[in-house]
């Protein structure tokens, strides 16, 4: 399946060449990520080997691998600023970011967050699950939680994007974690969209991931007090 760019709107701006000026204030940057494939029937999941799953859903639950609206849109696309960033410094980020075990499916499907940034597990169904990452840069880690037990609370020390995590008891659990050194990063919804308010104005690689569609860029420059538009599409 080959990724295809289709449009990218960039606004460009001029470049001052007298004397140093303080850093120029971020800018707005909104984008949309769309699918033209071939539209597939999902998968439906079966969840016979676990009674305790399959009493939590009242109708089939369906894979979420490619999951597309009416109207085009692509939903779980991680999109981020692959190149650009590497000489800037951000403070880090405190809050810990949440991977559910709902109805024996990880949610959501796709996360990311920042080098040391704690992520938080919670198991809220009342089966036994297993949490295990399979990194590339990072430390493995395969952690049992039972129903009602704590949270579980890791970091990860590397960027990588995505960190495969699986469950060992049910083996159709699926998610992906991306790891980032900066905060420009977003994972799209329904509507396929992603926004940072403030990227600060430069030269720029946008990458966007997709477990089974793979990865594209494009360029992009972000010139002081212009935002930039950008939409980015699969086709098969």
């Amino acid at each position: 399946m080959r990724p295809c760019v289709v449009m990218a709107v960039v606004i460009a701006g001029l470049t001052g060449c007298a004397s140093p000026e303080p850093a120029a204030p971020g800018v707005p940057v909104a984008g949309t990520i769309l699918y033209k494939g071939e539209r597939r029937a999902a998968k439906v999941l079966s969840m016979e080997a676990e009674e305790g799953c399959q009493k939590l859903h009242a109708t089939p639950v369906t894979e979420e691998k490619i999951v597309v609206s009416a109207e085009g849109s692509l939903a779980n696309a991680f999109v981020y600023i692959k190149k650009g960033l590497e000489n800037r410094r951000f403070p880090p980020a405190t809050e810990a970011v949440v991977l559910e075990q709902r109805g024996c499916q990880f949610v959501p499907r796709v996360l990311a967050l920042r080098t040391g940034q704690t992520l938080a597990v919670k198991n809220a169904d009342p089966v036994s699950h297993n949490v295990h990452p399979t990194p590339q840069a990072n430390r493995d880690w395969n952690q049992q939680q039972p129903p009602g037990a704590p949270d579980l609370q890791r970091k990860f020390a590397a960027p990588e994007v995505m960190i495969p995590v699986k469950c060992n008891v049910h083996n159709w659990m699926r998610s992906y974690i991306g790891v980032m050194e900066h905060p420009y990063f977003a994972v799209t919804k329904a509507d396929g969209k992603f926004s940072w308010p403030d990227l600060p104005p430069g030269q720029y690689t946008l990458a966007v991931w997709h477990e089974s569609l793979g990865e594209l860029t494009q360029e992009l420059t972000v010139a002081p007090g212009k935002p930039a538009a950008v939409t980015l599409e699969f086709r098969d």
